[in-house]
């Protein structure tokens, strides 16, 4: 099932001339949570993994935002 991206932080970059997809925090701070950057950092683990794994099923918009706030 693919991931959904309400927050817009999924990002395509370059390595190897391969393209890659990651889940970007700095584009969730841009999204409207500027604390992200201030978070402790095993807090900013659960977060992008939150981000990667949304699916509106079992990871819903509302608990991104609830970490991130």
């Amino acid at each position: 099932m693919p991931t959904r991206n309400s927050f817009d932080t999924r990002t395509e970059i370059r390595i190897g001339g391969q393209a890659v997809q990651i889940y970007s925090l700095p584009a969730l701070e841009k999204a409207g949570f500027p604390g992200v950057s201030r978070l402790p950092y095993s807090m900013k683990i659960l977060l992008e993994n939150l981000v990667r794994r949304e699916d509106n099923s079992f990871v819903k918009a509302d608990d991104i935002r609830a970490v991130a706030s």
